[in-house]
């Protein structure tokens, strides 16, 4: 804990520059920046919504309707200005599916709430020195059905709820990135991992890697972090996130996490997405269709055509 305590009072000493403050002071020559108009902040936001319905009614060849929808809200707001890099990204993002009639449930396809910072100092237009948070959690109950030995019916068990789990990672490193092909990637040698179970049934089980009755634990270690975006052709863009993490104390056993989508552009309002996302993290139990518990790696494939704004 003494470690992960030093390498955060010394991240905050960084951020905590002269620079850093003359962003949000105002501090250099303000009266050429209004003069030629130059602005050195990049933002945006974008909005997607997807709907589907099937509807089947006296239908021969079988069946079952279903209504699904989801939403996903995705902001970027980056500063840069001689040698500061400052990056913010946030990603929230829900979906539901009913099968069968109105008494049915409605049971959670997505549910993603992501929050990045990343400062850094240029030692060039590629190397730059880099601090940067990465938080991460749910915003709904998320339940699994189980089958009860002895039972014809299956139960919907608690697998995990708001901050349970959660997780934040905080890590100082270097950077490189080039702007020609959208590549970045981040090697910290100095990070803290904290997972966070805040349920208590969830946290009495021990869920999520964290001691049975405890609701935190940290972690020293090494990650490697970035993301790659190239445009395949015209109207399909690819993007890729990854995020390595290894503890100290286990290491070279590392948590893995790789994100892909493919956006395929019909025109400035509709567009269609295919995602992928893998998960491997030895300490997470996934609990199988027969109740046992085992370590998997975790898979999740989306496709999506919506209606999408950005601004």
């Amino acid at each position: 804990m003494k470690r992960l305590f030093y390498l955060l009072i010394t991240m905050l000493s960084f951020l905590h520059t002269p620079e850093v403050f003359g962003m949000w002071q105002g501090t250099g020559d303000s009266t050429s920046v209004a003069a030629d108009s130059i602005s050195y902040w990049e933002d945006g936001v974008t909005f997607n919504l997807n709907l589907q319905q099937v509807s089947l009614t006296n239908w021969a060849a079988g069946g079952e309707s279903s209504i699904a929808i989801g939403a996903t809200v995705e902001a970027f707001s980056n500063y840069e200005r001689e040698e500061i890099v400052w990056e913010n990204r946030t990603r929230i993002a829900y979906g539901v599916i009913r099968n069968g009639d109105q008494s049915n449930r409605f049971e959670k396809t997505n549910d993603v709430l992501s929050l990045n910072t990343k400062y850094s100092q240029k030692f060039s237009e590629q190397i730059l020195m880099s601090a940067a948070i990465n938080f991460q959690t749910q915003m709904d109950d998320g339940f699994k059905l189980e089958t009860v030995a002895g039972q014809s019916e299956r139960r919907r068990v608690l697998i995990s709820d708001f901050m349970a789990p959660g997780y934040l990672q905080a890590s100082l490193g270097l950077s490189y990135r080039s702007k020609d092909n959208g590549f970045n990637i981040t090697v910290a040698p100095f990070t803290g991992r904290f997972t966070f179970v805040l349920n208590d049934s969830l946290s009495n089980a021990g869920a999520f890697g964290v001691l049975p009755g405890e609701q935190i634990r940290s972690e020293a270690g090494i990650s490697v972090t970035g993301s790659y975006k190239t445009q395949i052709m015209k109207n399909i863009e690819l993007r890729t996130n990854y995020n390595f993490f290894s503890n100290y104390e286990k290491f070279p056993t590392t948590v893995v996490n790789l994100e892909g989508e493919l956006n395929l552009k019909v025109n400035e309002y509709i567009q269609s997405k295919i995602s992928s996302q893998l998960i491997f993290d030895e300490d997470v139990l996934i609990t199988r269709s027969d109740g046992t518990q085992g370590k998997e790696i975790q898979l999740k494939n989306v496709i999506t055509v919506g209606f999408t704004l950005s601004f």
